[in-house]
């Protein structure tokens, strides 16, 4: 501290103030003179006015702490001071200020804006007003967007922005737009992620082929042509202990250590199902390095959790009605009563869904 006081007296230069004002803040002292003198001494510095603004707030000086931040925006293009101004309006409760600030924070926003996403939030929760009035148009605040929308559960302004940006979408909305299907999905809401899916697939951003539950089309890529993708309609593999899942070329293979749980599953899938059919699965199941791959079957759950129908006596068939328009598919191990845990590796070379009339 004395070696800064002495730097200060012999050259009164802003950078070595501000370097005071840190050492009297680590200390616990007062910074704020010390930050005054680097702001005066460098008054084109837009870092020094945040920092400033900052402090006089902290100190109850709100008049002075708010020409520090109208001054950094003024002298700085950059979101930092924007978004600044729209925490301080946000904290003083002013809506007009903080709504203006948040615009023009958004209009030059570059990388993460769910915080300032969340402050407009929580200054007025109507997702059609906060778009309309509060938003960038910009297609990078839309995606982050649609994303807060999604995980905030507003799942009806989502899917009216969801539908917008799958009309034109581009690799750079892919995330968003999955995200959202996932949790489209888990609310029990298929239609807008199947009509957001078949977009996608048509503008090949995705490489399966179209849904249609009402013809039966439910099932997304029964002979593991592509790459997992891990997302809405596609299949998840689960990595349990003592299981190793991995899509092939052609095929999924499950390796069991033989350690794993005696229930565990293996792979599943969103079904966009039609309520009331009458539905047949069918698939080639075989052992790599085991002869039978026995307790290796499929079932299918609702999004409860609740089995509503389950393969039985091996042989890959499966007949069920769909309670509901979304199904969860699931390859599963379960160990039959009276033999040991399976070890070793098992393909499934083809699935095969359909509505049967």
């Amino acid at each position: 501290m004395a070696g800064r006081e002495r730097a200060v007296r012999v050259a009164r230069g802003a950078s070595l103030y501000e370097r005071l004002a840190d050492k009297i803040e680590e200390t616990g002292g007062d910074p704020l003179p010390a930050l005054a003198h680097a702001a005066d001494l460098d008054p084109a510095n837009a870092e020094y006015r945040m920092r400033l603004g900052l402090r006089t707030e902290v100190a109850g000086q709100f008049d002075v702490a708010e020409r520090n931040l109208l001054a950094a925006a003024r002298l700085s293009r950059l979101y930092q001071p924007r978004y600044l101004l729209a925490q301080y309006y946000f904290r003083r409760q002013n809506a007009g200020g903080f709504f203006q600030w948040a615009h023009a924070a958004f209009d030059i926003a570059y990388g993460d804006v769910l915080p300032l996403l969340d402050l407009c939030w929580r200054m007025r929760p109507e997702p059609e007003w906060l778009r309309a009035h509060a938003l960038s148009r910009r297609p990078e605040i839309a995606r982050q967007y649609l994303v807060f929308l999604s995980r905030r559960q507003q799942m009806e302004a989502a899917e009216v922005l969801a539908g917008q940006l799958s009309e034109s979408a581009v690799a750079a909305d892919l995330p968003a737009l999955l995200e959202f299907c996932d949790r489209s999905l888990a609310a029990g809401r298929p239609a807008h992620p199947v009509e957001v899916w078949n977009r996608l697939s048509v503008s090949r951003l995705l490489p399966f082929e179209e849904l249609d539950p009402a013809r039966g089309i439910s099932l997304t890529d029964g002979r593991f042509a592509y790459r997992a993708l891990g997302q809405a309609f596609d299949w998840h593999l689960n990595d349990t202990d003592g299981v190793i899942s991995r899509r092939m070329k052609g095929e999924l293979r499950a390796t069991f250590s033989g350690r794993q749980a005696e229930w565990c599953g293996v792979a599943w899938q969103y079904l966009a199902m039609r309520p009331g059919g009458s539905y047949r699965l069918r698939s080639e199941l075989r052992g790599v390095d085991v002869d039978l791959p026995d307790g290796v079957c499929w079932k299918i759950y609702d999004l409860a959790g609740q089995r509503v129908a389950a393969e039985t006596g091996g042989g890959g068939n499966l007949t069920f009605v769909a309670p509901s328009d979304v199904l969860v598919l699931m390859l599963s191990y379960e160990r039959p009563m009276g033999l040991p845990r399976l070890a070793g590796t098992v393909a499934v070379t083809q699935v095969a869904l359909g509505m049967e009339r």
